[in-house]
């Protein structure tokens, strides 16, 4: 079901909540810090590749699960830049199972040690 964008409210445009947990993106050779995370995106922090608005990515996530960590492969789109921080908004472009298990396995994890 999709929620509506509340006027004022950008937070409620989302569709999955944002989970400020430990992640990895690598896009290219090169490992960023991600943000913020939800099963449908996320936010890389100090980024300073050439990915612009609207260019889709291949991306690889390292997920610090317990264990020994995961690792998954997803694409996605770019949907903000930030050009004072650095920031960049991705949106996943499809999730396919692995990826969605991963995910869905960390925001488990995380919820059960209540850091979510």
């Amino acid at each position: 079901m999709r929620r509506r964008a509340t006027a004022g409210r950008p937070s409620e445009r989302r569709r999955d909540r944002r989970m400020m947990a430990p992640m990895t993106a690598v896009i290219g050779n090169t490992p960023y810090a991600i943000g913020d995370w939800s099963l449908g995106g996320m936010r890389i922090l100090d980024y300073f590749g050439s990915l612009e608005t609207g260019d889709v990515a291949s991306i690889r996530v390292l997920v610090p699960t317990a264990g020994p960590g995961a690792l998954f492969h997803a694409t996605g789109e770019v949907r903000r830049r930030d050009p004072d921080d650095g920031d960049l908004g991705m949106a996943f472009s499809e999730l396919d199972g692995i990826a969605f298990d991963t995910l869905s396995r960390y925001l488990r994890e995380r919820l059960m040690r209540g850091h979510a």
